[in-house]
């Protein structure tokens, strides 16, 4: 995907996150999304291996400047083990 420099609203990213499993994984992640401005347009939780958890999100950003800084909030999550960018 290319951004172009002067479109405005809101497109869809995927987001795949890579967490340890524990209670409030997912409400703190979900949280962290939504304190960046940023809106969930869909979920889905995959076990691992009982410890370890995929969850992958459609996250709503403005542009990639946006959607760095939410990368970047994610990382920085105690539980989070590594997040990607997945490509439609």
């Amino acid at each position: 995907m290319q951004w172009e420099k002067d479109v405005s609203g809101e497109f869809p990213v995927d987001v795949r996150v890579f967490a340890i499993s524990q209670r409030g994984t997912l409400a703190t992640v979900a949280a962290a999304i939504a304190d960046m401005d940023a809106n969930i347009e869909n979920v889905d939780i995959e076990e691992r291996d009982g410890l370890h958890s995929t969850e992958n999100f459609t996250v709503m950003v403005k542009d990639r400047k946006h959607l760095a800084r939410i990368m970047r909030r994610l990382r920085s999550l105690e539980m989070v083990e590594r997040i990607q960018r997945v490509k439609r």
